[in-house]
């Protein structure tokens, strides 16, 4: 019988499910990966996934869905030049910091579907030679007749640095092997500008299947949560040219299969609103959607102002990036992580943008909103 390693070895032109990093305190890192850990700098962009394969290649997003070709011909012309591989990479750009780098990455994307009219309009604006993208491979899951999705991470990057072509930017990696180490590298890559760390343990296979391991852990300047839309608020406050002004968002229990509300966010600057309505209009509904836990506190008349006027099917609906303050655990209105009476929230919310690149079952999980909060507490869930 085969492993469950063995039959997910990768097939050409067949989308791998991404595995994605954990949470974890520095000592946590270097115990867990048995001492020692390679620590890759964090470059903020698009994840993409590279199948070449003959004469055919396919490029995927971290959801499964196809690139449009058409709009990064750059892109294409690397991906041409490759060995038959299967890479894990990053679609990066230039920029003064991280920031600017990959609003410039955002400035690039469309997802697919866009009309000829359109990408017409974006080839000739010159884009293209204004924010040209290069490619950061940081894993490899096949090289040319070897599968490698089963070999040790310290054996893959072996074959990232075969991977050298015009175009290919290298990773930045350096094996660590004290959390004093390791705690210095991310505060000092911080303080220079980067976006953070992603430690990986040297000893681990790639675990396909949209898989949460702590053999990958991860360490940004500000942690972004990328949550599912589940709901709609309409306020008389605003511009009432406004679809809505505002929306529920969850977070992804993957032990439950239930999607659970971690809190209500404004969408009503830099066009946000009509952009969701643009994606989601003819998908709201008036009932509540049965895969998303909802609290009983809502049924109150004293939580009235909290219920939402229309909801959504998460499985139909759009992944928002949000930034928060911070994350409390209260009694309060929300459901994610509930327990003993007992929720996550989000403190001062705020959207940043739609993630085309994810679906809804790559929202941030529950168990990642607990590890965030314990992080943020000094180790101690109140």
């Amino acid at each position: 019988m085969k492993t469950k390693i063995a039959a997910a070895m990768p097939k050409l032109g067949e989308f791998i499910p991404v595995m994605k990093p954990a949470y974890a305190t520095y000592d946590e890192v270097i115990a867990a990966h048995g001492g020692r850990t390679f620590a890759e700098v964090k470059h903020d962009g698009y994840r993409i996934q590279i199948h070449r394969g003959g004469s055919r290649f396919w490029m995927f997003t971290a959801n499964g869905n196809p690139y449009n070709y058409a709009c990064y011909p750059e892109i294409v012309s690397i991906v041409k030049h490759l060995p038959v591989c299967i890479v894990e990479a990053e679609l990066v750009a230039e920029g003064r910091n991280h920031k600017e780098a990959f609003d410039n990455v955002k400035r690039r994307f469309r997802r697919g579907g866009i009309g000829q009219d359109s990408l017409e309009s974006y080839l000739q604006s010159g884009i293209v030679g204004d924010v040209p993208l290069s490619l950061m491979v940081f894993d490899v899951l096949r090289f040319e007749r070897t599968d490698l999705i089963g070999r040790p991470f310290e054996e893959r990057t072996e074959y990232t640095q075969l991977i050298d072509s015009a175009g290919i930017v290298p990773v930045d990696q350096r094996l660590v092997q004290s959390a004093g180490e390791l705690e210095f590298l991310v505060q000092s890559t911080i303080k220079s500008g980067g976006e953070g760390i992603v430690c990986k343990n040297p000893d681990s296979p790639y675990r396909p299947g949209c898989v949460t391991s702590d053999d990958w852990v991860k360490f940004k300047r500000s942690e972004s949560l990328d949550l599912v839309i589940v709901g709609f608020y309409k306020s008389g406050k605003h511009d009432l040219d406004l679809p809505f002004t505002s929306v529920l968002v969850a977070a992804y229990n993957d032990g439950s299969g239930m999607y659970e509300t971690l809190g209500k966010i404004g969408v009503t600057r830099d066009g946000i609103a009509r952009e969701i309505e643009s994606l989601v209009g003819q998908k709201r509904q008036p009932q509540r959607p049965g895969n998303v836990a909802f609290s009983q506190k809502l049924d109150r008349p004293s939580c009235e102002k909290f219920v939402p006027d229309s909801y959504i099917d998460p499985e139909q609906s759009v992944v928002l990036e949000v930034r928060a303050m911070n994350l409390n655990r209260s009694g309060n209105w929300q459901t994610c992580g509930e327990k003993d009476g007992k929720a996550f929230s989000m403190r001062i919310g705020w959207a940043d943008q739609v993630r085309y690149d994810k679906g809804p079952k790559q929202a941030t999980r529950t168990s990642a909103i607990a590890k965030l909060y314990q992080l943020q507490e000094g180790g101690v869930e109140r």
